[in-house]
């Protein structure tokens, strides 16, 4: 029983109106080293707040309390800003009913762990009595893991008291304990990644994250989840301000198995995977697709990117030509392609023939599939404008209002047969044609596959025509549109971008041009190795930049009628 514990949403508030609670001062440590100038600067944005995604949320619970606890209820939607969810997750508010799950998550997790054994006490407290010392040991503990840093002696001294009025209503020192722990997961300090400026020794009049916000970047940037004990204890011993000490901890970091986890995490921002989650086709022209086959189609690409760039340590290019792939029984039947043996999860090892119409990812259905808003038809406008803003970062505006889409749509039309006939109707009016001209010539080359990843000769009994120029450079098909995008300099430039714009959580500035640019030459030098780039993005002094404090603000958002009800 909690009833002498302030209700959660009331905990919220009164957490926003003091500005967070406990947003703890620590003192900058003197930095031995000499300022590196072997890199540009980057523009120094002020720090904020970033809410835990769904799956942050389940990964750093997981990692703090044991796989086996199980996370309940609903999470609010992500919001996707300037291309990444990374990004909205620093805008995204939280609702009223959002807190309401939050407090009843809270509450279910503390009590699994405390009930699981997954939360070691230190001491045996007398039946009905409640040791302080003991109780403030534990939560400090995890309040450190959950919080990110170290609690400061006025969160522990209240996070504690709430134990004991807890421990003294149940007449059990356990309930206490669930009773503090539950605190500590609905605390807006646990739920946001909340970040701090601290001056910068190495640069008079300058400032910089506090070591634990850096510690949280860089953990996230690598495993997208909380940092976990030792790098706690180096942000705490002030070594990520020693450059050597700091590359020890992010190859430590890189070597560890949730590494991987860590680049599924950024390429399904990336390539907007959000978007699978109810994607429809109409079953009576695509029979084949379901729920399932759209979930083999992603994990599919994030495999094959997974043991190019990682297992592999390939050259990031050559996802865009690689025949090397997995699969399994769904995805054998959707290609046309035998699948005799496989693992024990059913997935097997495969690689397109040359002489099969397949290779790199944009051939995989992960790619050609994902597209939410057309049931019954391929778009390649949708498909052009998605190599341009995901793959090459270049903005593709917003149709004009009042555009007549009939035509497009109209795919029984005797007279305009295939995709590319129809297109010509916009490609006339001058109100489309400028859009058009950047995403129709590359999603027209995919015309070859439908709706769901098939791959077809003719359209309406019309052979399809994909051909098309990119950059300036004539080719034929996806085979051809792959290797034109591999061989072109923008390719690496965006993904450099997009991992960085992922760390630090903002779209790439003006100011961040030199530095951007910089790590784009290095990316070449490294023989464009993932893992190189995010090695030298999470050890740059780009990753730590930071404005001076502003005013504290929360990310907390109700809606009118349930705030005042």
């Amino acid at each position: 029983m909690m009833a002498k514990i302030k209700s959660g949403r009331a905990f919220w508030l009164a957490s926003a109106a003091a500005g967070l609670i406990g947003l703890a001062v620590i003192a900058p440590v003197e930095d031995v080293t000499a300022k590196s100038t072997a890199a540009p600067s980057v523009a120094a944005a002020p720090p904020g707040f970033r809410r835990l995604n769904e799956a942050q949320y389940i990964r750093s619970v997981e990692q703090i309390f044991g796989p086996a606890i199980k996370v309940p209820g609903r999470f609010d939607p992500p919001l996707r800003e300037q291309g990444l969810l990374a990004i909205g997750d620093a805008t995204v508010t939280v609702s009223a009913s959002g807190i309401e799950q939050y407090e009843l998550r809270a509450r279910e997790i503390a009590a699994q762990a405390m009930a699981g054994g997954k939360v070691s006490v230190p001491c045996s407290p007398a039946a009905g009595a409640f040791d302080a010392a003991c109780a403030g040991q534990v939560l400090g503990r995890f309040g450190r893991l959950l919080y990110r840093r170290p609690l400061a002696n006025t969160e522990l001294s209240a996070v504690v008291a709430i134990a004991a009025n807890a421990a003294d209503v149940n007449h059990s020192f356990a309930k206490g304990l669930e009773a503090g722990l539950s605190r500590l997961l609905m605390s807006p300090n646990f739920i946001f990644r909340v970040e701090r400026s601290v001056a910068d020794p190495r640069a008079p009049g300058g400032y910089r994250l506090e070591d634990h916000a850096l510690a949280s970047r860089i953990s996230f940037l690598l495993w997208d989840s909380s940092p976990d004990e030792a790098m706690l204890d180096a942000a705490a011993r002030g070594d990520l301000r020693v450059p050597a000490k700091l590359q020890r901890q992010v190859d430590r970091m890189l070597a560890s198995p949730r590494y991987e986890q860590g680049v599924r995490s950024f390429f399904f921002d990336m390539f907007g995977y959000e978007q699978f989650r109810g994607l429809a086709k109409d079953q009576a022209i695509y029979p084949k697709f379901n729920s399932e086959l759209a979930r083999d189609a992603q994990e599919q690409t994030l495999r094959t990117i997974v043991d190019l760039l990682v297992t592999n340590r390939g050259d990031y290019r050559d996802l865009f030509s690689t025949r090397k792939t997995f699969i399994n029984r769904g995805l054998g039947a959707l290609y046309k392609v035998p699948v005799s043996a496989a693992g024990v999860d059913g997935w097997a090892p495969y690689t397109f023939p040359v002489d099969q119409p397949r290779g790199g990812i944009l051939s995989l259905a992960g790619f050609l599939m994902l597209d939410p808003t057309h049931e019954g038809r391929s778009s390649p406008t949708i498909r052009g404008k998605t190599v341009r803003e995901l793959l090459l970062c270049q903005p593709v505006p917003q149709p004009p209002p009042n555009v007549n889409f009939a035509l497009v749509q109209d795919v029984t039309n005797p007279l305009y047969k295939t995709a590319r006939q129809r297109l010509t109707v916009h490609q006339e009016n001058p109100a489309c044609a400028g859009c058009h001209a950047l995403t129709d010539p590359i999603g027209l080359s995919l015309e070859n596959y439908d709706a769901v990843g098939n791959f077809r000769t003719h359209e309406n009994d019309a052979k399809i025509d994909a051909t098309g120029t990119f950059e300036g450079k004539p080719y034929t098909g996806l085979t051809g549109l792959s290797q034109r995008l591999r061989e072109s300099p923008e390719v690496p430039a965006c993904v450099v971008q997009r991992a960085f714009e992922y760390g630090v959580g903002r779209p790439a500035a003006g100011g961040d041009a030199d530095w951007l640019e910089f790590a784009v030459g290095q990316f070449a030098s490294d023989r464009f190795r993932f893992s190189a780039l995010m090695r030298r993005i999470a050890t740059s002094p780009a990753l730590a930049a930071a404005a001076p404090p502003g005013p504290v603000t929360t990310a907390l958002s109700y809606d009118k009628h349930r705030r005042n009800r």
